[in-house]
């Protein structure tokens, strides 16, 4: 699958990546995994690198469907912060994600930033080395 990801921090932090070219069947796929993996606790940091070129095939009707998707889920949304980082010069990634930002926003109690910068995005998020060992 083109998104991975970890728990680490005893189900505390998700460390994921975005490589490759990601399908909205598996943007969804990602979500619905991550929401219904029982080793994940709250409070929850989720750090999301997207590799270049790796949302070129997600558009905003897709996005919109993993929305969808994770409300038909049986369990409520956990509150968490996530920072997704977007390689730089990747409009389109940077585009896709800002307006996932935007929709989760409307619908789930998570607080959501786009970054170009991962060192920043784990300040915000308060991850630290010792926290994914």
């Amino acid at each position: 699958m083109p998104i991975t990801y970890h728990v680490h921090n005893d189900g505390h932090t998700i460390i994921a990546i975005a490589s490759g070219v990601v399908t909205s069947e598996e943007f969804v796929e990602y979500e619905v995994a991550h929401a219904t993996d029982e080793r994940i606790k709250s409070p929850l940091s989720e750090l999301l690198v997207i590799k270049a070129g790796a949302l070129r095939n997600i558009s905003e009707d897709d996005i919109e469907d993993v929305i969808r998707h994770r409300k038909e889920q049986p369990n409520p949304p956990m509150p968490h912060k996530c920072a997704m980082v977007i390689s730089l010069g990747d409009a389109q990634s940077w585009d896709i994600a800002k307006f996932y930002e935007g929709m989760v926003k409307l619908h789930y109690p998570k607080t959501i930033i786009v970054f170009g910068d991962e060192r920043i995005a784990r300040i915000w998020l308060g991850i630290e080395e010792q926290d994914i060992g």
